[in-house]
């Protein structure tokens, strides 16, 4: 029969906190909406699948929140949903436009046919006032309805009552409906815990944590662990940091041993980040095991893994073992993911379908199994480790198909086992470790989360709250002189200690700046500021003004607004500014780590009676690399209600996430490329009825390119009368793919009303 080969599957389940202060509402639904589409419908797959074993990491914030859902808790999207639809107002409309139709659009929007026909209507307004105008109050409680049940599993249909005839339903959702709906999600949230323990206690899956706030380990330990293309504002070490990673570690161990019965022998530390001190912190706590991903493990033993061109490895043997690093005296099990299949599962497979996604990976994990008869060892452990909850909206049925049909035939072929993961390093022995090298699962640094101007900008605000917190919890204690005054001084330093934790979080600087877009930044950058300010608060003490000042990227924000007319000479030189001074100015700060995409660094705007005028500040280093024009184009979308027609965007987006300005629909598109030296000629459309774009001539146009690119674009040939007011917005783009949308969030606006 030949070797059997063990597979992990590790699927890791993470939210943060999206709470204000720890009572709050929930300031976004995904806790509640994963809940009740992924958390427990992977878990009860095992149903179906006697053999199959699972490891499961849950983090324990996500865990707070899934229990405060249990509890009662509700988020904004929620209290509008079970809300009279009388009550509504305008803000409320605007609402629910903006953000119920935050679904996947092949999968899940047009799987309801009426929630489509829904968003066609929303898609089509020209203005905020048409758009709330064109639905009655019972259409908004038929997207909210319809919205909420995209996000419940289908396989749920017959096991809660009703859930079966509000699913076949498609409109004229009564506020009795909308009750119902939010019944049965919340007791799929109430079973979630109390199942994941059942299926604990039978052996049929092991859990595993994270730090508890999702921290960034080697981050807080040494903030400086590597070298960062960009290390302005970057505090030298991180105040407190070691201990704080001591706290999130031990508290994580200690709140799963209080809900699940027992300690938990794993540990994912967050996103994969590991240095040689963060593997001594979990030998200190005596973690059994934690997963790495396959890039760490080349890093750390000087060798690249070869691929064939199908994704196989040449030699799988390396990866295929558990590890142990030899400095650490307890020798806590490392094993190394193959980020190949967790990237084919997470972002690959989703357009196939399911049986044949599943049939390619099971072909796959044979042929390393194949590759690894001849090895000296017994034990082999084929890792996939990824997130579980994020990537099944791209499936056309939510992965059913692919995971059943995966499951299946690992089950039916003898040779082949699904392990819990400490049953596997419990029977093998390590390999040694010689070194360990520090990194994360994303290119193998830390810069998606520290080493940008706004990312490090969010780290020295973290450093200046704990430095405050220490000087002032000392005052409060030095000063506190009854028991009374000392267990109140004590609870309001325990309470600002706790905000502390959260800001430590990943999340929030990984939408920071450059190059992450949520859709949703301004909310994360709000929270997490609000969470800082809560460590003041709780102290007693006012919170400094720089905690109320936005501190989202500045990418796309005008740093000058226009302020009168100009009118600067067409050459594409960059001496004469002075003709720009009344214009306003988009400065777009350079980011050394991810600058490829940036093709200009600033933009100039104004305008006169007559014309409309843009000057554009190269990027020199990044448009020097090819003199492809494809690779470096300029959309500049123009809208102006004057017109009658509006066509959407033709960019395409690299993500699910959706740029707030891009939603809007335009008049117009002028759109250019350039290279090294030269610049094509810009190309003028306007939209037509049926939200299709025409081609129209450029008469009176201007524009060159020398030291930067400046362009004059006439208001005669937008079809429209002198001083026109016009909105806009300008996106970057290769190949006709988004790389920057400047603003990112609402139109500018041009008015002559200067």
């Amino acid at each position: 029969m030949g070797k059997k080969l063990n597979i992990a599957f590790v699927w890791h389940f993470h939210q943060p906190s999206y709470q204000e202060n720890p009572s709050s509402r929930f300031l976004m639904p995904w806790v509640r909406l994963h809940a009740t589409k992924d958390y427990l419908d992977m878990l009860l797959r095992l149903q179906d699948f006697k053999k199959i074993k699972l490891n499961f990491d849950i983090s324990p914030v996500l865990l707070d929140s899934i229990e405060k859902y249990a509890n009662g808790a509700k988020d904004m999207h929620l209290g509008l949903m079970l809300d009279d639809i009388k009550k509504l107002d305008d803000e409320d409309k605007l609402f629910i436009l903006e953000n119920f139709f935050d679904v996947n659009y092949s999968n899940m929007l047009l799987a309801r046919p009426y929630y489509a026909k829904l968003s066609e209507r929303r898609n089509n307004c020209n203005s905020k006032e048409e758009l709330i105008n064109s639905f009655s109050n019972q259409d908004y409680a038929d997207i909210m309805a319809n919205f909420t049940l995209c996000w419940i599993d289908k396989r749920f249909r017959y096991t809660y009552k009703g859930l079966d005839y509000l699913l076949n339903k498609q409109k004229d959702f009564t506020l009795e409906d909308r009750q119902k709906i939010y019944d049965i999600q919340l007791q799929i949230i109430k079973d979630i815990i109390p199942t994941y323990k059942k299926f604990q206690d039978e052996g049929r899956i092991e859990i595993s944590t994270n730090p508890y706030y999702h921290p960034i380990l080697p981050l807080l330990i040494n903030i400086r662990e590597n070298d960062y293309p960009y290390e302005e504002n970057l505090p030298k070490n991180i105040i407190g940091g070691i201990k704080d990673a001591k706290e999130q570690v031990g508290r994580a161990l200690d709140r799963f041993e209080e809900v699940f019965g027992k300690r938990p022998r794993g540990l994912w530390l967050s996103e994969q980040c590991v240095s040689k001190k963060t593997l001594n912190l979990l030998s200190y706590f005596n973690v059994g095991w934690t997963v790495l991903d396959e890039g760490i493990l080349s890093n750390s033993i000087g060798r690249e893994f070869t691929r064939d061109f199908e994704g196989n490895l040449e030699d799988p043997f390396a990866l295929c073992v558990n590890y142990a690093f030899k400095k650490d005296r307890k020798k806590t099990n490392i094993i190394f993911a193959d980020s190949f299949f967790a990237n084919l599962v997470g972002f690959g497979y989703g357009s196939c379908e399911g049986e044949v996604a599943a049939n390619d990976l099971y072909e796959k994990i044979k042929t390393i199994q194949n590759k690894l008869q001849n090895s000296p060892r017994e034990n082999h452990l084929l890792t996939i480790a990824m997130d579980g909850e994020n990537c099944w909206e791209t499936y056309s049925d939510d992965g059913d198909s692919f995971l059943n049909t995966l499951y299946r035939l690992i089950e039916e072929d003898d040779t082949l086992e699904t392990t819990l993961v400490s049953d596997f390093v419990n029977k093998s022995k390590p390999e040694e470790l010689q070194k360990i090298a520090s990194g994360s699962w994303i290119n193998r640094n830390f810069e998606l989360w520290v080493g940008e101007p706004t990312k490090n900008v969010a780290w020295n605000y973290l450093n200046m709250a704990k430095e405050s917190f220490e000087k002032i919890s000392k005052n409060m204690l030095s000063k506190a002189k009854t028991n009374i005054e000392k267990a109140r001084a004590n609870k309001a330093i325990h309470e600002a200690h706790e905000e502390i934790l959260v800001t430590e979080g990943s999340d929030w600087f990984w939408w920071y700046g450059e190059p992450n877009e949520s859709g949703r930044d301004a909310l994360f950058d709000h929270i997490f500021r609000e969470r800082l300010k809560n460590v003041y608060r709780f102290l007693n003490v006012p919170s400094p003004d720089h905690l109320n000042v936005p501190l989202i990227s500045m990418v796309g924000k005008p740093i000058r607004q226009a302020v009168g007319h100009i009118s600067p000479e067409i050459d594409g030189l960059e001496i004469q500014k002075d003709e720009w001074d009344n214009s306003g100015y988009i400065f777009l700060p350079d980011s050394p780590s991810f600058s490829k995409l940036k093709s200009i660094k600033g933009i100039y705007y104004g305008c006169d009676s007559e014309n409309l005028y843009f000057k554009f500040e190269v990027n020199r280093q990044t448009v020097s690399k090819s003199n492809h024009f494809i690779k470096n184009q300029i959309h500049i979308y123009i809208r102006s209600t004057l017109q009658g027609a509006f066509s959407p965007v033709r960019v395409i987006s690299r993500t699910n996430n959706i740029y707030p300005t891009l939603k809007n629909s335009f008049s117009h598109e002028v759109m250019f490329a350039f290279n090294k030296k030269d610049l094509l000629p810009p190309v003028l459309c306007t939209a037509v009825q049926g939200g299709i774009w025409k081609m129209v001539l450029m008469k009176h146009d201007k524009y060159a390119y020398k030291d930067v690119i400046e362009i004059k674009i006439s208001y005669k040939d937008l079809g429209l009368e002198k001083n026109s007011p016009v909105e806009f917005c300008v996106v970057s783009a290769t190949g006709e793919v988004i790389n920057e949308v400047y603003p990112q969030d609402v139109l500018l606006t041009l008015n002559n009303d200067f």
